[in-house]
């Protein structure tokens, strides 16, 4: 989530990043794709076509970077552009083979001094003024542009529909095209899919409610709808106590947190040091609020802490989905 300015955890993900960065490593002789062919998605109602294989990347922020490093692609990479927060552990290796960029959204001509041929970023924020650039002027110095779906109507929008984990896995398959390495996308879903059904197979929270709090405390940002938190949610079966708002992540006050009363909290840990950030901020003022105090995810000290980052849309959604699930269980609110 971004405000003002905005901003797998296995074994089975470690071997398939692992054998994707020596697939990319043995490609003999200038070949740098599986897949040489051109390719051409449909994106945010622009058409992305790659006349030629994907060499010089940038990608902006983490859920770009870290879907990049996922498909073994650290050696296509010129550059990324990511906040404090860093990457899942196991990208660490990969994320090192890259150079940084001096900020999670460096000017314009920063990124033109990498050279790039591509430029991925997840945040519609990323392709404004306040952002980097526009796609039309990335578009008129010859620089391919993909925008992850997700933020297709920007993150201030009402949004007409909710995320899934297919929507997920779609982003993966234009990716892995666009970057001719279809075969490795395919590893990677598969990989996703047996995950999140093995973490949600009768787990039986059908009546269960949840609210997402992202941050801040007099009016926090609970989860509406339509972004991850609501795909999480659908993940595991439960209800999103704020699914009636079309909007990502609005403000809304504790009474009506109260009204809903949800059976558990879902707190994120962020790192920036605002308002209400920390788990263990949030945690501090649920039980000593008035109002939040008298949750009953309060007096039960139902809280499943997910890192902040987990709340975009990224492959960390089948990580969080799995996290959701365990914490389901261990309330004794699953099963």
């Amino acid at each position: 989530m971004r405000m003002a300015t905005p901003r797998f955890t296995t074994t089975v993900l470690a071997v398939l990043i692992a054998g994707s960065a020596v697939a990319c490593s043995s490609d003999s002789g200038d070949a740098p794709t599986e897949n040489d062919a051109a390719a051409s998605v449909s994106n945010c109602d622009r058409t992305v076509t790659i006349d030629e294989p994907i060499e010089r990347a940038v990608a902006v922020n983490q859920p770009a970077a870290e879907l990049l490093l996922a498909l073994g692609l650290q050696d296509r990479m010129v550059g990324y552009a990511i906040s404090d927060d860093g990457v899942l552990p196991e990208l660490e290796d990969a994320l090192s083979q890259v150079e940084p960029l001096d900020a999670e959204f460096p000017s314009f001509e920063t990124v033109l001094d990498r050279d790039p041929d591509f430029v991925y970023a997840t945040f519609d924020y990323t392709f404004t003024s306040e952002g980097i650039a526009s796609r039309d002027r990335f578009d008129e110095m010859g620089v391919a542009t993909y925008q992850s779906p997700s933020e297709c109507s920007g993150q201030e929008a009402e949004q007409t529909r909710p995320l899934t984990l297919d929507d997920l896995y779609a982003e993966i398959g234009e990716v892995s095209a666009l970057f001719g390495v279809e075969e490795r996308g395919e590893e990677l879903v598969t990989s996703l899919r047996d995950r999140a059904a093995e973490a949600t197979t009768d787990l039986g929270a059908e009546d269960v409610s949840l609210a997402w709090w992202y941050a801040a405390t007099r009016t926090p940002y609970l989860a509406g709808c339509c972004g991850a938190p609501g795909l999480m949610t659908s993940a595991v079966g439960a209800i999103n106590a704020f699914a009636d708002s079309n909007q990502y992540w609005p403000e809304i006050n504790w009474e009506a947190v109260y009204d809903r009363d949800p059976d558990a909290l879902v707190l994120a840990d962020l790192d920036r040091g605002g308002d209400g950030d920390s788990a263990a901020a949030k945690i501090a003022f649920l039980e000593s609020d008035p109002v939040a105090s008298q949750l009953t995810a309060v007096k039960n000290k139902r809280y499943i802490i997910l890192d902040g980052t987990t709340m975009d849309p990224s492959i960390r959604n089948v990580g969080g989905t799995e996290q959701l699930a365990d914490g389901l269980r261990r309330f004794g609110l699953a099963g």
